[in-house]
C-alpha cells in the first residue's frame, strides 16, 4: 500500500506538470481531456492488471510478461514491453557498472546505477546533455529507453541532427566487452526514422515490434512494417518500436577474429595465398 500511495503521488505531480504544459501549448480543452483520460486510466488499473497478468509477448525467442504499473499509465503504452525487455536484458548478462540515459528504470524499482538526464531534476540524476557527457571510465552496461528520439527534436530551437550525435555519444560510453540496449519509438522523430530507413543508423541486432490492438498487445515484425507505422495512430503514443542491442568487442575478440579469418582464407585458397584461388 505505501508503494501504491507513493506512485500515485508521483503520478499526481506528473499530471500537474503535464496539465500546465498542455494548457500552455494546446489550451484548456486539451488539458481537460488529458486530466479525464489520466484519471480514468488510474481508476481502471486494478482491473486491467488482473486481466493481463498472465499475458506474454515474444521477444528474441523468449516469452516475456508485460509490465503492468501505475507509473506513466505503463499498461496503456509502449513502456509495457520496453520495461520488460530492459529487465530481461539486464538479467541476461553481467551488468557491472551501468549507465542509463534518461531517468526511466528508477520508476520501476531498478536503481543503484548512474543516470544522465538533462531535464529531470531529482536526487541522484546527472543533469547533463549526453552529447557532452564524458565519464571517467566507460560502462559495462548502457541503457536508453525511449529517450534518444527526444534529443534535438524536443529542443527549442529544434536541432534534428542531434539524435545521431546522441547515439554516437551513447556508444562511446560502452566499455570493451560491454553491452548496449536502446529502444526507439517509430514515428516520433522523422530524422531518426529516415536514418533507420536509409541505414545511416544501424544496430548490431535490431528487433522490431508493433502494437496490435487497443488492449496493448505487441508482436515482433520486420523493419518495413514497423517503419510504416505512425506515432499516435491508431493508438496513443508509439505503435512501433526498434529495439537495438550491441556488444562492444574487446581486443581479444579482434585477435580471435583475425586468427579465424586467416584460417578460413588459407582453407579457401588451394595455393595458400590470401587473394586468389589456384
Amino acid at each position: 500500500m505505501p508503494d501504491s500511495v507513493a506512485v500515485l503521488r508521483v503520478e499526481l505531480n506528473r499530471g500537474i506538470c503535464a496539465v500546465r504544459e498542455s494548457i500552455r501549448k494546446k489550451g484548456v480543452l486539451a488539458a481537460a481531456t488529458l486530466v479525464t483520460s489520466t484519471a480514468a486510466s488510474q481508476l481502471a488499473f486494478p482491473v486491467i492488471a488482473a486481466r493481463r497478468r498472465d499475458r506474454r509477448f515474444t521477444f528474441q525467442g523468449e516469452q516475456l510478461p508485460y509490465t503492468l504499473h501505475r507509473y506513466n499509465c505503463t499498461y496503456r503504452n509502449e513502456r509495457t514491453v520496453e520495461i520488460s525487455i530492459a529487465r530481461w536484458f539486464l538479467a541476461a548478462g553481467r551488468t557491472g557498472r551501468m549507465l542509463e540515459v534518461g531517468n526511466v528504470l528508477a520508476h520501476y524499482g531498478v536503481t543503484g546505477h548512474t543516470v544522465v538526464d538533462k531535464y529531470e531534476t531529482v536526487a541522484g540524476v546527472l543533469n547533463q546533455d549526453i552529447i557532452g557527457y564524458t565519464p571517467d571510465h566507460p560502462f559495462d552496461t548502457v541503457v536508453a529507453i525511449s529517450t534518444l528520439e527526444h534529443i534535438g527534436w524536443d529542443d527549442e530551437p529544434r536541432e534534428p541532427e542531434k539524435v545521431l550525435q546522441a547515439l554516437d555519444a551513447v556508444r562511446c560510453c560502452v566499455a570493451p566487452g560491454g553491452r548496449l540496449l536502446v529502444t526507439l519509438p517509430i514515428g516520433y522523430n522523422p530524422m531518426l526514422d529516415d536514418a533507420l530507413r536509409s541505414g545511416a543508423v544501424q544496430m548490431q541486432r535490431e528487433t522490431w515490434l508493433v502494437r496490435e490492438n487497443r488492449s496493448n498487445d505487441w508482436r515482433e515484425t520486420d523493419r518495413d512494417e514497423a517503419l510504416g507505422r505512425e506515432y499516435g495512430r491508431p493508438f496513443r503514443n508509439a505503435n512501433a518500436l526498434c529495439i537495438g542491442t550491441e556488444h562492444r568487442r574487446t581486443a581479444a575478440d579482434d585477435v580471435d577474429s583475425r586468427i579465424s579469418n586467416g584460417v578460413n582464407n588459407d582453407a579457401g585458397n588451394v595455393d595458400g595465398s590470401s587473394g586468389r584461388r589456384a
